[in-house]
């Protein structure tokens, strides 16, 4: 079964809300082995729509998020109504999941809350407990086509509904996807290491895919129309490039839940696999290392906790940096890191310590510490380890990803070396 992503939404077009429903769609479908082939994004405009679902008619399925608001620019019911040659009737079922909503909100009915009651006579209705948009599935031809609103925590969970109903109309394809996560080397380098297990892959019916970013890369073993035989030529080539990548590889990533930080789940696996704990002083990151750390599940069994030292006096009165030490030098040095780390390290007694004290900018950069300037200091198997990162004149945001993402692959390698 093959899928076209539908999103709608002037607001996606110029960049205003980021589109993450076609991600969290396409894993879905993937992960119950429906293929995505296309994701197209399209205006408010009804002719733009209509052009898109004619479009559609390619495809086996098509979502479709977005526009089935109450408001004059939700055009979305509208423009399916007019696709279908249907026309739209009050749902008595819908309209009385939105009186009790509305009731248990506080809020009063009104007509364009009742207007939303309003689906296509033939389709079946998803029903919405957490909105007022229903969401609908319909069928043109040899086309299914599914109507979602474009609110993610609404939309989310019709998913399963959609899933069920597809399930009993099709025999899914199994559809499988490995991935390994690399750190520590350059694609190319990592393209030459892999060069003849790669060469192996030809005649598998296995697709190789070298997904890097500016952190890590991504190494994407997949299969369509997986059966056992494939399943398990998967598991040798995995096996295989497990031992080629040695110590560069930091991990595996579930394809259908994969929003956590790869190199900071990585860090919080070795830890516990190693009984170690770890905190952080922080000040130009304001605890951005802190939080990527405990948004990952079971972060609580390694790290004890941290301190934004953001301004020089908690760096003196919480850490014991020396107001001499602020003077001489300043709170973007060495001396200052280092003495921020053993601050935090008497405090918590943790086994790993950093610190991290820079110039994130626009402004405060000097000639002699320009924007991008960040000192670092790692306490680590009993030694003090002091690094100067220089990242340039960057946006705010840069440096201060640039910092975290540092800090983090840092320890990794420490602790993978270990």
């Amino acid at each position: 079964m093959n899928a076209m992503i539908l999103n709608i939404g002037n607001e996606l077009l110029i960049g205003q809300v980021i589109n993450t429903n076609a991600s969290y769609i396409s894993k879905q479908l993937n992960s119950h082995g429906i293929q995505v082939n296309k994701i197209e994004v399209v205006g408010d405009d009804k002719k733009e729509i209509l052009s898109a679902l004619n479009e559609g008619q390619n495809f086996d399925l098509v979502i479709i998020t977005g526009g089935l608001g109450p408001t004059k620019d939700d055009i979305t019911k509208h423009s399916l109504a007019e696709f279908m040659d249907d026309i739209l009737t009050e749902n008595k079922l819908v309209l009385k999941d939105i009186e009790a909503l509305l009731k248990k909100r506080g809020r009063q009915m009104n007509i364009l809350n009742q207007q939303q009651a309003l689906v296509l006579s033939q389709c079946r209705v998803i029903r919405n407990f957490v909105g007022t948009a229903p969401g609908m599935i319909m069928k043109k031809n040899n086309t299914f086509y599914v109507s979602l609103p474009g609110v993610p925590f609404e939309m989310k969970p019709m998913m399963k509904e959609i899933i069920n109903v597809l399930s009993k109309e099709y025999v899914l394809n199994r559809i499988l996807h490995k991935t390994l996560l690399v750190f520590g080397i350059p694609e190319s380098e990592l393209a030459l290491k892999l060069e003849e297990w790669e060469t192996q892959l030809q005649d598998s019916d296995i697709q190789l895919a070298y997904l890097p970013n500016r952190n890590f890369i991504r190494l994407r073993l997949s299969a369509y129309n997986a059966n056992e035989d494939i399943e398990n030529k998967i598991a040798f080539y995995t096996h295989q490039l497990k031992l080629i990548l040695n110590k560069h590889l930091i991990g595996e990533e579930v394809f259908a839940q994969n929003d956590d930080n790869p190199i900071a789940a990585s860090l919080v696996n070795l830890l516990k696999e190693k009984g170690l704990t770890i905190s952080f002083a922080e000040s130009c990151t304001g605890g951005s290392i802190a939080s990527i750390i405990t948004k990952i599940p079971g972060a609580s069994d390694v790290f004890l906790g941290g301190i934004v030292s953001y301004d020089n006096a908690v760096k003196k009165k919480m850490l014991n940096v020396r107001e001499q030490t602020l003077t001489q030098y300043g709170a973007v040095s060495k001396e200052c890191v280092e003495e921020m780390v053993m601050g935090l390290k008497n405090l918590l007694k943790t086994n790993i310590t950093l610190s991290v004290s820079g110039i994130a900018g626009p402004t405060g950069g000097t000639a002699d510490k320009p924007v991008g300037t960040v000192w670092m200091s790692l306490y680590f198997d009993d030694k003090i380890e002091t690094k100067l990162f220089e990242f340039g004149e960057h946006s705010r945001e840069y440096i201060i990803d640039s910092a975290v993402f540092n800090a983090l692959a840092w320890i990794l390698k420490k602790l993978i070396h270990l």
